[in-house]
């Protein structure tokens, strides 16, 4: 029977720690223990029976650095990594306005190749799921991601994107690199629970790799796996910085 298996990734620690209300939100990974947690996330995924074959990342510094340490170690290089626009941070006022009022400013993908040398991004990929410039919440395409969303709408832009991506896909093991909240609404998408209360999400670390499989024959996908830290090193092998949904914090 073939699977095909989806990881989700959070990625290690910023040179900046990121503050709600405060900022900032677009931190890189801290120059010498980010980029460690990155390589031992990295040796996680391809040491895995059926590793990625594809990297979708979010556009914000820290998850591209992340992404390109992984696709490094999968043996990619060129053209191998997704920036999708449905994987940016959660877009609420507490996680992308700054206390001078202003607002995060996701880089294009042409600021991250040119600017930034972030060579491995595949400049032919267009969004799935891109970034809608209204703020008319009736005038935003459904499930776009937009400033700003509800906890709520983030459920329904975490499907929509987690959907789209695995269409385009098309039955490849993917690497998700995103941030704790969409990542975990694209979790409770794929894990179907009932309810919060029944569902198996929760807070999830700094390092954190999550697992879903699923047989060719269903469309059921199956937690094998959710924000382990078994391979980060020291102290964050615990599981340290853990970050939840607010949902998630009434289970």
């Amino acid at each position: 029977m073939v699977k095909q298996y989806i990881y989700f990734v959070r990625y290690g620690l910023t040179k900046y720690p990121l503050v709600e209300d405060v900022g900032p939100y677009d931190s890189p990974l801290h120059p010498v223990d980010g980029y460690e947690h990155g390589i031992a996330i990295a040796r996680r995924l391809a040491a895995m029976p059926s590793p990625p074959d594809v990297v979708y990342s979010s556009s914000l510094h820290r998850a591209v650095s992340t992404s390109q340490i992984i696709v490094h170690a999968l043996g990619h290089t060129k053209n191998s990594i997704r920036v999708e626009d449905g994987l940016i941070e959660w877009l609420t006022p507490s996680l992308t306005v700054q206390p001078d009022g202003t607002r995060l400013q996701p880089r294009t993908v042409e600021q991250l190749v040119e600017d930034m040398t972030f060579t491995e991004i595949d400049e032919e990929y267009k969004s799935v799921n891109p970034i809608s410039a209204a703020t008319d919440p009736k005038e935003v395409p459904e499930g776009a991601p937009y400033f700003f969303e509800s906890e709520e709408y983030l459920m329904i832009r975490a499907k929509t994107s987690m959907s789209r991506i695995l269409e385009h896909a098309d039955g490849k093991n993917i690497c998700i690199v995103s941030h704790t909240p969409c990542a975990q609404a694209m979790a409770l998408y794929l894990e179907g629970a009932a309810s919060v209360e029944e569902s198996k999400i929760g807070p999830w670390p700094l390092g954190g790799v999550t697992m879903f499989t699923k047989d060719s024959d269903n469309d059921n996908w199956k937690l094998g796996m959710y924000a382990d830290t078994s391979h980060m090193p020291g102290d964050y092998k615990k599981g340290l910085k853990e970050w939840s949904l607010p949902c998630l914090h009434k289970k």
